[in-house]
């Protein structure tokens, strides 16, 4: 997988359980809950790989940083809602000991479209885990 060698990787293919009155299990959830999650998950991993600026730059801090103290946690969760017409309206995430890396990833996850409407009555937050894990050249 070209994200592997990248960093970004996600963990999780179902939304992580939520916290709240309006939770309910992936288990338990429609099918087409599942299957809008995997697309998001599949656009963000597509959005980080991506060649451009704000990528190659967060990519280049998770490089050089990995494995440090100051560097990204193996993992994170981002919690994502989405507008009725597929836009991202916004993430939420633990952040980073670089505020740079932090506001990168946010931008790079809330400047797209993901292509579809989000099903009818999905709970919104989606949660996501992700590994941040990449290897040094």
């Amino acid at each position: 997988m070209l994200l592997a060698s990248l960093g970004l990787v996600s963990v999780a293919a179902t939304p992580i359980a939520a916290q709240g009155l309006d939770y309910r299990s992936p288990d338990a959830a429609p099918p087409s809950w599942g299957q809008f999650s995997k697309l998001v998950k599949y656009r963000f991993e597509e959005w980080v790989s991506a060649d451009e600026a704000v990528a190659n730059r967060f990519r280049a801090w998770l490089k050089q940083t990995s494995g440090t103290a100051n560097g990204a946690p193996p993992s994170i969760v981002v919690k994502a809602w989405l507008n009725p017409d597929g836009s991202v309206e916004k993430v939420s995430f633990a952040s980073f000991s670089d505020e740079r890396a932090t506001s990168d990833l946010r931008t790079v996850l809330t400047r797209g479209n993901v292509g579809e409407a989000p099903p009818p009555e999905m709970l919104q937050p989606i949660n996501l885990r992700f590994s941040l894990n990449i290897p040094k050249d």
